[in-house]
């Protein structure tokens, strides 16, 4: 169906991305210049999600606020959150309501009387999707807080793109330091203002999501002349192998034991052979997608969001047979699933209840506190995969 006049998304606003990109930010609070509905969703839904966000808290633009204008009533919101709080730093976000009645949000920040750093996002939902309010909000962090001259760490990365802290971002640290390999700062997870601004201090930058990070990943290099490189998703022995192999090699220190744990190839298992199907962004679709085919059970469809460039990746990871489609909608979704026969999806929140419809077993690798990187995350699929009727 083309042009449909109806939907049901399968993609959010630019708010929810830009609060994503910003939300695991330590010390920091969040205003949105905008109705209560939009952060009160937006705050349901991280919080399933399994993700801690920071202080989200709005204007509460109401019917007299969009007639007549709200913006002195912002200025003493985020003086008052100033006040309250005691954050390092504040994000002041628009939305669709401040951003069609045209409030100057980027003027109301400037003009507070605050301690705290005050930072102004737009996330206006008409003007893109979460991904676009995602990859703008990094850009625009990399922009304005980075501190250009910072002196360099010799054998240091930063981790870009990187949005959930947890057992995964603690994975992807313990498997650097084991290669000698230093993480000073990381955008955004889990980060503090002074990390932030201290991001020029690494001697290479490692976008470990391309969609998401790259932009940011070019005004650092832009700014403050560090190298960059696109990695794929360390996901069991192999891939793990590899992303230490990429970071090592681009910063010229040469050959390194390789970790404990870490064999030059999967451990051989018998095979199940279930009808998968991937669902999520470039990053981790990729990396799944060749994960489960080296374990003997390639997918027969993977949906991902992203361009040409991210299609073409996922084909390449997944083999030939796999059925590839780029932000399709729920119908054709839904159409797929059932045709292809699929009894297991692997994807994130969003496909639960998809799956529970359909009867189909479900493996969020997306969000939650579970550690999906590493030997541990392959294990994670592994088991999905001898596991049937218990998703």
């Amino acid at each position: 169906m083309e042009n449909p006049s109806v939907e049901i998304p399968r993609a959010t606003c630019r708010l929810f991305g830009t609060i994503r990109a910003i939300g695991t930010i330590r010390n920091s609070a969040i205003l949105v210049h905008g109705p209560r509905g939009c952060v009160y969703h937006i705050n349901y839904i991280l919080g399933m999600r399994g993700d801690r966000p920071s202080r989200i808290t709005t204007t509460a633009l109401d019917e007299h606020d969009v007639v007549f204008g709200a913006e002195r009533k912002l200025v003493a919101a985020i003086e008052t959150l100033d006040r309250d709080l005691s954050p390092d730093i504040i994000f002041v976000l628009s939305c669709c309501a401040s951003g069609i009645i045209g409030e100057d949000v980027e003027g109301a920040s400037r003009e507070a009387r605050t301690r705290a750093r005050v930072v102004s996002l737009s996330g206006g939902g008409f003007e893109g999707d979460h991904r676009t309010g995602t990859r703008e909000a990094l850009a625009r962090l990399a922009e304005v807080l980075v501190h250009p001259d910072a002196e360099v760490i010799p054998g240091s990365v930063n981790l870009i793109g990187l949005l959930r802290s947890g057992p995964d971002l603690a994975e992807l640290k313990r498997l650097l330091a084991s290669v000698g390999v230093h993480v000073p700062g990381v955008l955004t997870a889990g980060a503090t203002l002074r990390e932030l601004e201290g991001l020029g201090q690494a001697a290479l930058n490692v976008v470990v999501c391309e969609t998401t990070g790259r932009d940011a990943a070019e005004v650092l290099e832009r700014r403050c002349g560090t190298p960059w490189i696109t990695v794929e998703f360390p996901l069991g022995r192999e891939g793990t192998q590899r992303f230490l192999s990429q970071v090592t090699e681009a910063l010229g220190i040469g050959e390194r034991p390789s970790p404990a744990g870490v064999p030059e190839r999967e451990a051989c298992r018998e095979e199940t052979a279930r009808r998968v199907a991937i669902v999520g962004g470039p990053t981790r679709a990729v990396a799944v997608a060749r994960f489960l085919r080296g374990a003997g059970n390639p997918p027969v469809l993977v949906a991902v969001e992203g361009d040409p460039e991210s299609v073409r990746k996922v084909e390449e990871a997944a083999g030939p047979g796999c059925v590839v489609l780029a932000d399709p909608l729920q119908e054709e979704m839904t159409a797929r699933l059932t045709g292809l026969a699929v009894d297991l999806l692997i994807g994130g929140m969003r496909e639960r209840p998809l799956a529970a419809m359909l009867g189909i077993d479900h493996v969020d690798v997306m969000h939650g506190s579970q550690k999906t990187v590493g030997e541990q995350g392959g294990e994670l699929l592994l088991r999905a995969l001898e596991r049937r009727g218990k998703g």
